[in-house]
């Protein structure tokens, strides 16, 4: 039996792309929220901080072309202390960096395959990541320290009938 279905080599790139939201130069993100990449923390320690938290979701899927068409939610979080900038203004910020990160087509998502000269590549694995939605539910109070936003995606990808480990 393979080791690794499909859906987890899905959300190990995600993972791996969440930690490029960096600041740096050129500068193309906004904030720092890739400093620290979590799977699915409900408590995170202020030590943690600026962090992305993903969250895989109960997918749904169906017969399709032969093959099974899996669509899994999965919802992306940052959460970064706000000093003394505006709450809102770093929201936004978080915002447009987790769009940009996962859903631009500046993701190559394509799988480079190792050794091919010119180089290669294989499809990625997931067909397409489409944003459904997102930005904060709660503004900081006076006593809290940060502010947090979200995206939802869906990510659409294919297995074989009954094999979520081969497309």
């Amino acid at each position: 039996m393979m080791d690794t279905t499909i859906r987890e080599k899905i959300i190990q790139e995600f993972l791996t792309r969440a930690a490029l939201i960096r600041v740096s130069s050129p500068q193309v993100y906004a904030t720092d929220i890739g400093e620290n990449v979590l799977r699915a923390r409900s408590k995170v320690d202020p030590s943690e901080l600026p962090c992305i938290v993903v969250w895989p979701q109960v997918e749904e899927a169906e017969i399709k072309y032969g093959r099974q068409l899996c669509k899994m939610p999965l919802k992306i979080e940052g959460v970064v202390k706000y000093g003394e900038t505006d709450p809102s203004v770093v929201a936004e910020q978080m915002l447009g960096d987790l769009i940009y990160c996962f859903v631009s087509q500046s993701w190559d998502r394509r799988r480079l395959i190792v050794g091919s000269s010119p180089a290669a590549y294989n499809n990625p694995y997931a067909e397409s990541v489409v944003y459904t939605g997102g930005g904060t539910n709660d503004y900081p109070d006076g006593a809290e320290i940060a502010v947090g936003v979200n995206i939802n995606l869906i990510v659409s990808y294919y297995t074989q009938i009954g094999n979520p480990y081969a497309q």
